[in-house]
């Protein structure tokens, strides 16, 4: 088996969860898209990514389960736990049950007493890939245009960093989700802030995949 069982418990209410992860020896990549979506050879682990209490519904990305003020259980308790009817949730993932669980993390994270945009931003990123997967077009823009304002509110109000995702790949990203939804001016003055920019120097990578995504636009003209 390519998934394994992990115990768990719940920040929010203290019951055990007994969460699926998929093991790093079944992880393949085969692919990239240009917003950093990855395509992987057999089990996909981004449909495991998101932990959820079946008693009190509380769900978020597995790096940021335990991350939890005493201020933000509370308001978990009141605006999540409180509505929530009681359910299972699945152990093996389909992409309809990925994107189902994905809204559940988007709730908790909207639901927070501070919430974090950049990791509102992910979860709405990570939500139009698996719309890509489920081949809905129409949904998959809905959520690159989410995202893409998300992340552009989080990068000129919140202070601090970019919760794990560094200030170029916030830059890149507001860049090619700008040029994937057609406003290819906007997609130009993010990536060319990018090039400019001091976050640049230390990831070469997502330079150079701004560079290329100028050219692309250029060769379109």
């Amino acid at each position: 088996m390519d998934i394994y069982e992990k115990t768990l418990e719940c920040p929010v209410c203290g019951s055990t969860i007994k969460a699926p992860f998929v093991k790093s020896s079944a992880i393949y990549v085969e692919s990239r898209d240009t917003d950093l979506c990855v395509y992987y050879k057999g089990v996909n682990p981004l449909l495991y990514d998101v932990i959820v209490c079946g008693e009190c519904g509380y769900a978020a990305l597995s790096k940021n389960f335990g991350k939890l003020t005493k201020w933000d259980v509370e308001s978990l308790k009141e605006k999540v736990a409180s509505k929530w009817v009681k359910r299972e949730i699945p152990f093996e993932r389909t992409v309809d049950d990925a994107i189902t669980l994905y809204k559940l993390a988007l709730i908790t994270a909207t639901s927070k007493r501070k919430v974090n945009k950049y990791e509102v931003a992910g979860i709405l990123l990570r939500i139009s890939w698996l719309y890509r997967l489920s081949q809905d077009k129409e949904k998959e823009l809905e959520f690159q245009k989410l995202a893409l304002q998300t992340y552009k509110d989080a990068f000129e109000h919140e202070e601090g960093s970019a919760d794990e995702i560094d200030l170029a790949t916030v830059m890149y990203l507001i860049g090619e989700l700008s040029r994937r939804v057609g406003d290819l001016d906007e997609a130009r003055k993010w990536f060319s802030k990018l090039i400019s920019s001091k976050e640049a120097r230390n990831n070469p990578h997502i330079l150079e995949l701004a560079r290329d995504q100028i050219q692309v636009m250029r060769d379109m003209e």
